[in-house]
């Protein structure tokens, strides 16, 4: 009985090491999507507003593109 009490309880470890690793892989998957998400959004609003200031939006490119080249 004592042994299958030690078998028992290693094998409850290893579920309860399974539960908290898929836990935190879960956690990393939602934030990864998450971070694409808003990056897809942020890149498709970036889209519209260029169809619709074209002369704008260049020229807001542009200095972006001059404060990245300073730096």
């Amino acid at each position: 009985m004592e042994e299958l009490k030690k078998i028992n309880s290693k094998i409850a470890v290893k579920q309860i090491g399974r539960i908290v690793g898929g836990s935190c892989f879960m956690v990393l998957g939602m934030v990864l999507v998450a971070r694409h998400m808003y990056q897809k959004g942020i890149t498709d609003c970036q889209i519209s507003i260029s169809k619709e200031f074209p002369d704008e939006y260049a020229a807001i490119t542009k200095k972006v593109v001059e404060a990245f080249e300073k730096h």
